[in-house]
């Protein structure tokens, strides 16, 4: 071969493999502590919980698309999954797999719908042994939640979560975008309640026909109460939850009363509010469950400072809806300025690939 076309040819191929961009590999440091490595963004998402869907929308345009599989699709507020149906139909091709504890997780159906990345977003320690079966398989995992964010708090948390996730499907500046609004709403509300005088408070989780389950000292509700200037009533319970005895309840009397739920408890009669429920519906469900045992003893009841969240929000990386309702309801004074519809409009419009429709809080209007 003549040295010039020899020449020219060495020539086209360098131009050609500088023309194909590189898959630059992504480098993590997850909740776990851990190093995960990332050969470029994770198109197959295999997670052990649903609500990731929110997380992923956050920052990518079709969250739905990266999702490969899940476990606990039923753990997503119905309304809230009719609506991404609406956008996404794909979404109920979605398998189910694995599980949210590690004990009842199988590997093989992970492995099965052939995963880039396993994501676990809901810690236990038993995730480590799953993890190495799947990384020994080449599947990486990358823990959202775990060790390094123990005593962090909801704002750092959750902007963490986000961030990483954001990362791994290399959209890390809607990330970090994100984790910046969280921590500065946050912050807005916990530099005034550290000089407050804490406010007692009920949380009715799950709230139905009996009172009252309730957050324990292991959950992290009981300390968004008290960044938001409260004090839980159930902040003694140990570990994530518990139940407090009626005579108990009526004793303390607490200041405020709040109860959680969701459209997964409407078939026992329990509170409704959510994704596609309207004002009027959620408003007659609260009303029943104030009707229901010892509820309407309550001076927070007869005094107008009863109210309902959804505790699917609670536990979402949009919690700060949940917190600002917080801050609201335990110092309504001192809160005036915060307008948490507001803060949903803005994380709607700057955020959220299918925005959040329905109703996620309501006050019990007294006559």
């Amino acid at each position: 071969m003549p040295p010039v076309l020899r020449f020219l040819m060495v020539a086209a191929a360098l131009v050609l493999a500088w023309s194909i961009p590189a898959r630059a590999e992504i480098v993590l440091s997850d909740a776990a502590g851990r190093t995960v490595r990332l050969a470029g963004p994770a198109h197959r998402i295999a997670t052990n919980e649903s609500l990731i869907l929110i997380s992923l929308a956050l920052v990518d345009a079709d969250p739905v698309a990266r999702i490969a599989g899940w476990a606990a699709p039923q753990r997503i507020d119905r309304g809230m999954y009719e609506t991404y149906r609406r956008r996404f139909p794909a979404i109920d091709a979605i398998p189910a797999v694995g599980a949210v504890l590690p004990g009842k997780t199988s590997v093989e159906a992970i492995l099965s719908v052939k995963p880039d990345l396993f994501v676990v977003s809901i810690w236990e320690a038993g995730w480590n042994e799953t993890a190495a079966t799947l990384e020994a398989a080449g599947v990486p995992v990358l823990f959202l939640d775990g060790p390094v964010n123990d005593g962090k708090g909801p704002a750092e948390t959750t902007a963490f979560s986000v961030e990483l996730l954001a990362k791994a499907v290399g959209r890390e500046e809607k990330g970090r975008a994100y984790g910046d609004f969280v921590r500065a709403r946050y912050k807005r509300i916990t530099d005034r309640t550290a000089a407050l005088s804490p406010v007692s408070v009920l949380v009715d989780a799950h709230a139905g026909a009996t009172c009252c389950s309730t957050p324990g000292s292991g959950n992290r509700m009981t300390e968004a109460l008290r960044l938001a200037g409260g004090k839980s009533i159930g902040a003694d319970v140990p570990g994530y939850d518990g139940r407090l005895s009626p005579e108990f309840v009526l004793g303390a009397d607490p200041s405020v009363y709040i109860a959680t739920g969701g459209p997964h408890l409407a078939a026992q009669g329990g509170l409704v509010l959510g994704g596609g429920i309207d004002r009027a519906s959620a408003e007659r469900s609260f009303d029943g469950i104030l009707g229901e045992g010892m509820r309407d003893a309550l001076t927070a009841v007869r005094s107008g400072r009863a109210h309902a969240v959804s505790h699917q929000l609670s536990i979402s990386v949009v919690n700060i809806l949940v917190f600002e309702c917080f801050a609201k309801w335990l110092h309504p004074d001192v809160f005036s300025d915060v307008d948490p519809a507001a803060t949903l409009a803005e994380i709607n419009d700057r955020f959220l690939a299918v925005p959040l429709e329905g109703t996620f809080w309501i006050d019990h209007e007294t006559e």
